[in-house]
């Protein structure tokens, strides 16, 4: 108890943990809320289909129901997206696609990324295997990377932004580069570390710790390397067998 009021004795770290607790019941009102969006995105779907099926339209009257129903798709695509990382806590071993998964990402910020005005930059490799993954823990792990790379480049003059995806013979690698400048050295060895941030007050120092703790939990990890920028490594396939615990892979 001593050491928790020496925690809260802190004005900063205070802060912290209510924002903390803010966004976790902001995450509880998404999983509810969701699920009545996509029952109301399913109805209107339905009815700009059966709209389409109708006789006598225009060029121009059928563009615009099928732009309406691409709209729709991708709203329902987002939504479901948001549902998976704003769910409880249990595992949620899922078979996915390395781009889909972070093309779905990349949606889920994609707001962010025209604000800050982000010079954004995908690779592919081609022939891309599937992977068989804890999916909101690896959905998670993505968008705490791809936040640190928005938050790197942003108010900087050069705001480009790199990620790319590529399979080695067991893995697939998941790489997110930016122009920020490489971190320095002795700022590496504590990136990993829950609460430490060098961005002030406003950041919770969480999101790394909680990128490498989620891919840990099914034998995959988090590093940084300056020319490469960070990089999250999973099997093809999580059933493989455990690695073991938190301390069983290299760290950063």
């Amino acid at each position: 108890m001593s050491e928790l009021a020496d925690i809260f004795a802190d004005s900063d770290m205070r802060e912290r943990f209510a924002r903390f607790y803010r966004y976790a019941q902001v995450g509880r009102c998404v999983s509810s809320v969701t699920h009545d969006v996509n029952n109301y995105l399913g109805a209107i779907l339905a009815y700009a289909e059966l709209l389409s099926l109708e006789s006598g339209q225009t060029d121009e009257s059928r563009r615009m129901l099928e732009e309406i129903m691409t709209a729709v798709r991708r709203s329902s695509r987002l939504v479901s997206s948001l549902t998976d990382i704003a769910r409880r806590e249990r595992p949620d071993l899922r078979v996915v696609s390395p781009r889909d998964l972070l093309e779905s990402v990349l949606d889920l910020r994609r707001y962010d990324l025209i604000m800050v005005r982000v010079d954004l930059e995908t690779i592919y490799q081609e022939d891309l295997p599937q992977i068989s993954v804890d999916l909101p823990k690896l959905q998670q792990a993505l968008i705490y990377l791809l936040s640190n790379a928005i938050e790197a480049v942003e108010g900087e003059k050069d705001r480009r932004i790199k990620v790319s995806v590529s399979a080695g013979t067991a893995t697939v690698e998941f790489c997110f580069w930016n122009a920020g400048g490489a971190i320095p050295e002795a700022v590496r060895a504590r990136l990993f570390e829950p609460f430490f941030t060098t961005r002030g007050g406003g950041h919770l120092g969480l999101g790394l710790w909680t990128a490498r703790h989620n891919l840990r939990a099914f034998r995959g990890d988090v590093t940084y390397d300056p020319a490469r920028g960070f990089s999250a490594v999973v099997p093809q396939e999580s059933g493989a067998g455990p690695l073991g615990t938190e301390n069983s892979t290299t760290g950063a």
